[in-house]
């Protein structure tokens, strides 16, 4: 017969908006960053002149248009994969705190509908390790507490039935 597939689905995106922000602003730092070094090495060259050869054709002009025009011509695929990469770095980086905010987020709101009995497991290179330590023992600790004012409260609700009982007693063998 057929076995089951056990294996889960792999969701690289568990909180698409957090991770996005994260993904888009690395990259635009990054982006920034190139473009600044560009604009501080064409404002350092910019009295100078640059020739290049394209084709056979020598090409001369001013030496910061020139840099940039010929560092795009010659680097794009570098760039493209350069950034590919970036942003897949990116993922796995936010992931390894969107999946540690989504497991916090999950135990807290079990936490508030009254169930106590889940805990927070993050997988070994996630962050917030410390708090889902300090969540879980706090967690465990207010069920220790719940059970034991639950055990209290029946014990106090039992003791009318057994003062009843105990005053019934009394009465038969008073008689």
């Amino acid at each position: 017969m057929g076995r089951k597939n056990n294996r889960r689905a792999r969701n690289f995106f568990i909180n698409r908006s957090f991770q996005g922000k994260i993904m888009l602003t690395v990259f635009l730092i990054v982006v920034i960053a190139c473009l600044f070094f560009s604009v501080i090495i064409g404002f350092f060259s910019a009295d100078t002149l640059t020739t290049s050869y394209n084709n056979g054709d020598l090409l001369s002009g001013k030496t910061p248009l020139m840099l940039l025009k010929n560092a795009f011509a010659a680097n794009w695929a570098f760039l493209v994969t350069f950034g590919t990469l970036l942003l897949i770095a990116a993922l796995i980086g936010t992931h390894r705190i969107a999946g540690p905010f989504f497991r916090f987020e999950k135990t807290l709101n079990n936490m508030v509908n009254k169930d106590l009995s889940c805990t927070i497991r993050l997988r070994e290179k996630d962050e917030g390790k410390d708090l889902a330590q300090q969540i879980n023992t706090f967690n465990s600790l207010l069920s220790r507490d719940m059970r034991e004012l639950g055990r209290r409260s029946r014990a106090i609700r039992a003791l009318p039935r057994q003062y009843e009982a105990l005053t019934a007693a009394n009465l038969t063998a008073d008689e």
